[in-house]
């Protein structure tokens, strides 16, 4: 305590200690609290940068790809069309007209199609009519005309003159049977197929994407600008791009002026560079949004600790004051403090109520003075008194006490799950009889206990059942097959196979085929069920009927109604010489021979495979032995050959 500490004789040296303890904790703690926000904001625009530069990178390398793929479509159509003109110099204009029409309706990023002659106009075009113009004056073409270079060139923005839309013009050139100059063939890609794509991504306020040629002129930029740009005389063309055709900077936009981030990376196969680039705030905005709320919870975290000193000086002034109180009441503050938000109850040795806390009133709707006097094992459940009577004979062989659930009417009706704690207590050193008791209300546990348990029950249903046609699973027919062939004198198995179902699913799609094997495992389970039978799928289109209690003739008959039930759905299988769905049945019986489930299934399996082998659409008895077996069998051949 203080006043051992300090000289009693210096009042101004027992109020400074508390002042310095209280200060020196203030200053440790701020000093914590703030070290704790700088690093914890270093660390935060560090981890954001990075996160953002690798956004950045892999959007680029995205983009570049999908210009890529967008150019590489062109290139490809345009060098099939080089070549078949070198062959084919003039071809009937109305088919390769339309030839192109449909080449540009494929491909969704080809706005134009044509081919230019050698004085500019429009030889053969995707549009009808042909357009009457001439593009001698163009860039592209003159470039064509004056240099022999065969390869893909990129032109753009320019203004078409069919659609009087900004396009970017991809081009090669068209040469005769000597070599020289006979045209062009020209494919436009709208500047907007772009801007839409690039308008998904969100960059922030002032970010935008550029799409550049090689040397540096503007092809396309989201968000659109007014003129064309030369980006040539930039770092980017300048110092970066020789060095490295990826890469990561910041630097001024030319744009606006803004500091920005960005990414670039260079096309491998075509002279085009793509730009990503995002405004440093727009970068660090989550960032400073943290910094902002960290500085908040720093705060309101240190004026915390202003009060809290506050509160901690006035406690070493008062501590002395109320230390004598402290004792007195010492006892029943651990008893409540170490049960608060449960019910305390205090029985005598007759298992009478003698103490009640306040919290009965919220957990069981009673008043204290309700409860008092009143003898426990009255207000349980009658189900569970047998139980609390066992609790209270094994109490004093319990030193730590025991614990107990039991149910308890509330005083609206409503029955309350409690969950108790008996044990023994003793007070002023003297024995008593008297039994102290928790209760904690866990009616809510227990209801989460009974939905868990429904859910698991669920769950393992779920889990032997297949899931498309709502048969029972493969886990399923085993469990039953195997309990069956123990308690079942007679046992037959069909093993059912769906015809041709490959070709099916080739002519009319897997939806199809999905329906129809839902279809047929209704079928299969309300004929199953009709003879007390058990219906699964095996797997693929393979199903299994096992039919406890059955002799072989029935089964045979069985499978024979099945078959005509099946015909009757009437689902048509362009693929099946029947032309309609249809299965193949193997029957095999339980015998001397199948000595367990698994031989059983196996002779129902290969009879199934004999059926398929006669023709499909009809039922095969396994052999009476399972070594008679080997004669159904079929070669490897004709097994491979046999379509599922």
């Amino acid at each position: 305590m203080i006043s051992r500490i300090l000289p009693s004789s210096n009042p101004t040296g027992r109020l400074s200690t508390p002042a310095l303890i209280v200060t020196m904790f203030v200053l440790a703690m701020s000093a914590c609290v703030l070290a704790l926000v700088v690093w914890k904001g270093y660390d935060a625009r560090r981890n954001a940068l990075a996160q953002s530069e690798t956004e950045m990178r892999n959007l680029a390398h995205s983009l570049a790809e999908h210009a890529t793929h967008t150019i590489q479509a062109a290139d490809v159509v345009m060098d099939d069309i080089v070549a078949f003109l070198r062959f084919q110099p003039f071809p009937d204009r109305g088919s390769f007209n339309a030839r192109l029409r449909e080449i540009s309706d494929k491909l969704q990023q080809i706005n134009e199609l044509a081919t230019l002659n050698a004085k500019g106009d429009v030889e053969y075009a995707s549009i009808t009519p042909s357009p009457a113009i001439n593009s001698a004056d163009r860039d592209y073409f003159v470039y064509h005309r004056d240099h022999a270079d065969p390869k893909l060139r990129i032109t753009g923005p320019i203004v078409s003159r069919v659609s009087g839309q900004p396009v970017i013009a991809v081009t090669r050139r068209l040469e005769d049977g000597d070599g020289a100059f006979a045209g062009i063939v020209i494919a436009t890609i709208e500047s907007d197929y772009f801007n839409e794509f690039f308008q998904t991504f969100n960059l922030g306020a002032g970010g935008g994407i550029t799409l550049s040629s090689s040397d540096g002129k503007v092809v396309v930029r989201w968000p659109p600008t007014k003129d064309g740009r030369d980006l040539s005389k930039s770092q980017l063309f300048e110092s970066l791009l020789p060095h490295s055709p990826v890469g990561y900077n910041l630097a001024t936009s030319p744009f606006d002026g803004l500091t920005k981030y960005y990414a670039y990376e260079q096309l491998s196969r075509y002279p085009l560079v793509v730009t990503v680039a995002r405004t440093e705030m727009s970068v660090l905005a989550d960032w400073r949004e943290a910094v902002r709320s960290d500085a908040v919870v720093a705060t309101a975290v240190l004026a915390c600790i202003v009060l809290l000193a506050a509160g901690l000086a006035v406690q070493l002034r008062n501590r002395e004051r109320f230390e004598k109180l402290l004792r007195e009441r010492d006892a029943r503050h651990r008893l409540i403090d170490a049960n608060i938000g449960d019910v305390v109850v205090v029985l005598d040795g007759q298992g009478v109520l003698t103490f009640v806390s306040m919290s009965v009133e919220t957990v069981l709707g009673f008043s204290p003075e309700e409860m008092l006097g009143r003898v426990y094992l009255d207000m349980m459940h009658p189900d569970d008194v047998a139980g609390l009577r066992s609790i209270g004979k094994r109490l004093p062989h319990a030193p730590n006490g025991l614990r107990a659930e039991f149910r308890m009417e509330r005083a609206d009706g409503t029955l309350v799950w409690l969950e108790a704690n008996f044990r023994f207590t003793r007070q002023d050193d003297r024995p008593q009889r008297n039994i102290v008791c928790t209760l904690r209300d866990v009616t809510r546990r227990k209801e989460m206990e009974d939905e868990v348990e429904a859910l698991n029950s669920r769950l393992a249903e779920m889990a032997r059942t297949d899931a498309l046609t709502g048969l029972p699973n493969r886990r399923a027919l085993d469990d039953f097959i195997a309990s069956e062939f123990e308690a079942r004198q007679d046992l037959s198995v069909l093993m059912i196979d769906v015809d041709d179902f490959k070709g099916f699913n080739d002519h009319l799609g897997h939806h199809a085929g999905d329906d129809a094997l839902r279809q047929l495992g209704r079928l299969l389970a309300g004929t199953a069920a009709g003879a007390e039978g058990f219906a699964a799928r095996y797997g693929g289109e393979e199903f299994t009927i096992v039919l406890p209690d059955t002799a072989m003739a029935a089964a045979i008959g069985f499978a024979e109604e099945l078959q005509a039930a099946v015909r009757a759905l009437d689902i048509v299988n362009p693929s099946a010489t029947r032309g309609k769905l249809t299965v193949s049945i193997g029957i095999a019986g339980k015998i001397a021979g199948a000595c367990d489930p698994a031989t059983l299934l196996r002779c129902a399996d290969i009879a199934l495979y004999e059926a398929k082998r006669r023709g499909r659409d009809c039922s095969v008895v396994a052999p009476a032995y399972v070594g008679d077996a080997g004669s159904l069998v079929p070669d490897a051949a004709t097994r491979t050959g046999t379509p599922a």
